[in-house]
């Protein structure tokens, strides 16, 4: 009788540090790894599109500015998307960025 008891509390135990490795690494049945990648261009959209405020509150009204904002809308709308377009959408942000004459800074 001791015997299968601490055989269940060695497979309990396998299984509990099995969990606790995969939530301290990140690892999801699939294979499928959640890293900073992922949230890295979340991160830069959200920065490009401070900085855009910023500068386009400071430009006077132009054709320029005007395009420089759809630009930016469309690249905010490619972000929201799906997770494919989100680098088509941090592109269009920082084109909108350079067309007002201000370099992104990441």
């Amino acid at each position: 009788m001791l015997i299968p008891r601490l055989a269940l509390a060695a497979s309990r135990r396998r299984f509990w540090l099995r969990r606790q490795w995969r939530a301290a690494h990140h690892v999801f049945p699939r294979g499928i790894r959640s890293t900073a990648r992922t949230y890295a261009p979340a991160r830069t959209v959200r920065t490009y599109q401070s900085e855009f405020t910023k500068a386009a509150a400071q430009q006077p009204p132009s054709a320029t500015l005007a395009e420089a904002q759809r630009l930016d809308r469309e690249g905010v709308r490619y972000c929201d998307m799906q997770q494919l377009r989100v680098t088509q959408g941090v592109n269009e942000i920082a084109e909108a960025l350079h067309m007002i004459g201000v370099q992104p800074s990441l």
